[in-house]
């Protein structure tokens, strides 16, 4: 009786495990697109090209779309949580237009704002500037994952 158990217990996992394998595969084989990632020549917008070009799958010869993007800071004063500083709430705006290579028509076109991030409460000058550089960069990452997820749903949508 414990053998019978075993032996259905062990055809159930091998029968689970051979279907998991065969959509694992298919899922894999979905992007068979690429992107080329067109950006000004700024810091902040190197950094969010660099990070696209790591999301997407970037081949110059064989691209289909051209994505052009810019991305800008926005940067106001807010109070602590106590009231007694003042700390800068930093805001980052990435406008892009999702350009078809072959037929040379925007796809889509739009842009993607991120949550406020707010810096230290430090004296410091050099502490502030440092810690509002520290916070661009993370924007930049989160706004380049952001679109990257954006650009995935578009262009499913038009396969």
């Amino acid at each position: 009786m414990l053998i019978l158990k075993n032996f259905v217990l062990l055809s159930l996992i091998i029968l689970i495990g051979s279907c998991t394998t065969k959509n694992f595969d298919k899922v894999q084989n979905i992007a068979n697109y690429s992107i080329e990632v067109d950006t000004p020549n700024d810091k902040y917008n190197i950094y969010l090209k660099e990070n696209l070009s790591r999301l997407f799958y970037v081949n110059d010869k064989k691209a289909k779309y051209i994505i052009k993007t810019k991305i800008a800071f926005e940067s106001t004063k807010t109070l602590s949580v106590r009231g007694q500083s003042v700390l800068k709430s930093t805001k980052a705006r990435v406008d892009y237009q999702l350009i078809n290579k072959v037929t040379n028509i925007v796809v889509k076109s739009g842009s993607i704002k991120t949550f406020p991030a707010s810096s230290s409460s430090s004296s410091s000058l050099y502490t502030q500037e440092k810690s509002i550089n520290h916070i661009k960069e993370r924007l930049t990452m989160i706004s380049a994952k952001s679109l990257y997820m954006r650009i995935n749903v578009i262009i499913r949508r038009l396969s």
